[in-house]
């Protein structure tokens, strides 16, 4: 898969958007085309609301008096001080519903995670990013809050096991793996588990001319999220590819969310797929 389509909403400051330096650089690296969102501010809506239930077939029209136009200036200006190519689409609604829609139209969702300062570049709330990426066709890249840095994916750590959701992850990073210069496979098992790697991952990615080193971390399940984020940190990579929910969505929130944990505290961009 190539991306040559990638969707960056606009969140509450209309001149720039969190998370908008890395989707120009992401352009940049891939050669792709940049479409910005602009939304009204979310609202939050139960952890239970399946998203993709919720999303109208339609788009409804945006909202009059919206300072849209001004905003779509400012992207346009951005966009193409860095000869890049871009759309510009207004709506309304709950913004991580409306991503979900219009990702079926792109092949990535660049999107910062909020830092709580109403003086900030916005941002999503862990919790809509999670609703997100659950509903989303796309994959997601988070972009953690503050300055952001110039993002060149050269060390990209991979956490790995067999579920579904981390094949969709390991597929969706193949751009990415493709420009980096060092590839991690990690896995993390309990205490006592088998410490061969799986080589049916690394087989994969050799097929792709891949060249992929494996890690495997022994630790219990409710400490895996932060044995990875340990791991990415340990490496200094500059990006952190798993799936997202690997179990019901029930279950994982009973549990306080694995997933949940990454997007709260991860201080590096992180690529998930649902």
């Amino acid at each position: 898969m190539d991306i040559k389509t990638i969707l960056v909403p606009f969140v509450g400051d209309l001149h720039t958007s969190a998370g908008l330096s890395t989707a120009v650089a992401v352009a940049r690296l891939m050669g792709a085309r940049l479409i910005g969102l602009h939304c009204p501010a979310e609202t939050a809506l139960p952890w239970y609301v399946a998203a993709p239930a919720a999303i109208p077939p339609v788009p409804d029209p945006p909202v009059p008096g919206r300072p849209s136009a001004e905003a779509e200036q400012s992207f346009i200006a951005r966009c193409s001080a860095a000869c890049l190519t871009c759309d510009w689409i207004a709506d309304h609604g709950f913004l991580p519903e409306r991503l979900a829609f219009h990702s079926r139209y792109a092949d990535l969702i660049v999107a910062g995670r909020a830092d709580g300062d109403p003086k900030g570049k916005g941002g999503l709330s862990p919790r809509a990013l999670g609703q997100l990426v659950l509903g989303a066709s796309a994959p997601l890249l988070v972009v953690p809050p503050g300055p952001e840095e110039t993002f060149r994916p050269q060390r990209v750590l991979v956490a790995w096991n067999e579920r579904r959701e981390a094949g969709r992850a390991l597929h969706g990073a193949l751009p990415f793996l493709r420009h980096a210069k060092e590839t991690i496979l990690l896995s993390v098992h309990p205490p006592g588990y088998d410490d061969a790697p799986d080589r049916r991952a690394l087989a994969y990615l050799e097929a792709h001319r891949i060249h992929a080193d494996s890690r495997i971390n022994f630790a219990a399940e409710f400490e895996a999220p932060g044995a990875i984020l340990a791991q990415a940190r340990t490496v200094e990579a500059d990006l952190l590819v798993m799936g997202a929910y690997g179990h019901a969505r029930v279950f994982e929130q009973a549990l306080g969310g694995a997933t949940h944990h990454v997007l709260e505290s991860a201080d590096r961009p992180v690529l998930m797929v649902h």
